[in-house]
């Protein structure tokens, strides 16, 4: 058996270390770092005695806003102390206590400092390199045949085929202006897997984080420096939001204070920062108080799949942040993204070998149908148009705007309309995605919405 793997992250490479017997491809640019290389809080786990899975599953759910895939929420929670113990007997190390971060009843977080994602991606590179062969090109699209997809093309022309290909190709939170991403992070490898007729859903969920440098490019602060005694402050050093509510909470709180002139700042005062290296770096640069804002972190929404990550097209799974689970519902628990990669990716190479579930299909509250735009590609204004209009707030209006800005680009700008579209679809507010104009949950809306594109030749 030939397994096709697209993406280098820890999503792509974890995946790929958990075939026994499949001969592994993986499909990733020589430098890709991806989301996993900046991601400093670390892996949600209940490993504690006086912690549990159950605990671990609650509280994603009340962060989530309750919108959660049950089962898929479950697997998550469930299997993480298995995984983080299988890193461990590989011979990866964290720290030896686990920390508290926002959303979570007790702290489960393990870490590496705030260089966890790093560490991370540096052991996983070291474990694959003589397990998999490495095509250090880009996916440019998937091959399908009969209504199944049998291989990718990359950006030589060349095709590469196999019995089985998984996307493990990051977000889309690049495309908003302000982000805490690295720049390639625009959602191709969904945008890719919609084109080939996968169900996309949760695209309007897209959760900002709070505590980001108003430097260009934004510094992303860890979550941890809160849970270690970090505040979140203004002018005079008062507070502004309790800083361990869920993140949707304290980036909203930060946003409209913002919005009405004041400055916000991360006080690091009574925090160790010995044990964050990154942080340190920073206050070296602007002192104890940093000023801060909202940037687009992480994509819930992606290519729905199942809790063995298969998508509705037969031969193609999706893992990490380009997939949706569900187990995030409206809004992730921090550090719940790492390891979802970890648990998803495990099972996924489970299910291909031993092929153990069904190819599914979806229910959805509605399908919003969508039409492939042909056009020029502009990231830069896309990127304008996603912060002015569906930033942390939205409202009707806005929302109409951003869709027909959006109309006129092409390529990857028909993902961004489709979060547009979305957006503007869900007339209520939950978790990360919140309306002005309808600020409370709806029961009519308390379902997913799937997006499907189609190219029209």
């Amino acid at each position: 058996m030939k397994v096709i793997v697209v993406g280098g992250g820890i999503g792509g490479l974890w995946t790929a270390l958990n075939f026994r017997r499949a001969s592994v491809v993986v499909v990733a640019p020589e430098k890709s770092d991806g989301s996993t290389f900046r991601a400093q809080g670390g892996i949600a786990a209940a490993l504690d005695p006086h912690d549990s899975p159950l605990l671990h599953y609650e509280d994603t759910l009340r962060a989530g806003g309750y919108f959660n895939d049950r089962k898929a929420a479950m697997v998550l929670t469930h299997y993480g102390p298995m995984v983080l113990n299988r890193l461990v007997q590989m011979g990866f190390r964290f720290s030896p206590k686990p920390h508290l971060e926002g959303g979570h009843s007790l702290p489960r977080i393990w870490n590496v400092g705030d260089e966890t994602g790093k560490r991370l991606l540096l052991f996983l590179r070291d474990k694959v390199k003589d397990r998999v062969e490495w095509i250090k090109s880009r996916a440019t699209s998937l091959l399908k045949e009969r209504n199944r997809i049998v291989g990718v093309k990359i950006d030589n022309g060349k095709e590469i085929t196999g019995d089985a290909v998984i996307l493990a190709t990051g977000g889309y939170a690049a495309l908003w202006k302000r982000t805490t991403n690295p720049s390639e992070n625009t959602g191709e490898g969904i945008l890719m897997a919609a084109l080939s007729g996968a169900t996309l859903s949760d695209l309007e969920f897209m959760q900002f984080h709070p505590t980001v440098t108003l430097t260009d490019p934004p510094i992303l602060l860890t979550e941890a420096l809160r849970g270690s005694g970090g505040r979140i402050v203004n002018e005079d050093g008062e507070d502004i939001v309790n800083p361990l509510l869920p993140r949707d909470v304290v980036s909203r709180a930060i946003h409209r204070y913002l919005r009405e002139g004041g400055r916000a700042f991360l006080d690091l005062e009574r925090v160790n920062l010995e044990r964050f290296p990154l942080a340190r770096e920073v206050a070296q640069r602007f002192g104890l108080r940093v000023p801060i804002g909202p940037a687009a972190h992480y994509s819930i929404g992606g290519v729905r799949t199942d809790v063995w990550g298969r998508t509705d097209v037969v031969g193609l799974w999706a893992v990490g942040e380009c997939a949706d689970t569900g187990s995030h519902g409206a809004n992730r628990l921090a550090s719940n993204s790492l390891l979802e990669a970890l648990v998803f990716g495990y099972r996924i190479a489970i299910d291909v070998e031993e092929d153990v579930s069904q190819w599914p299909e979806f229910s959805f509250l509605k399908i919003l149908n969508l039409i492939y735009q042909e056009g020029n590609v502009d990231v830069k204004r896309i990127g304008e148009i996603l912060h002015r209009w569906v930033g942390v707030e939205r409202e009707r209006d806005h929302l109409k705007e951003a869709i027909k800005q959006l109309e006129k680009l092409g390529g990857i700008g028909n993902l961004a309309r489709g979060i547009a579209e979305a957006a503007f679809w869900r007339k209520d507010s939950r978790g990360a995605h919140f309306r002005k104009d309808h600020p409370s949950p709806s029961r009519e809306f308390f379902g997913r919405l799937g997006v499907r594109f189609r190219i029209i030749r």
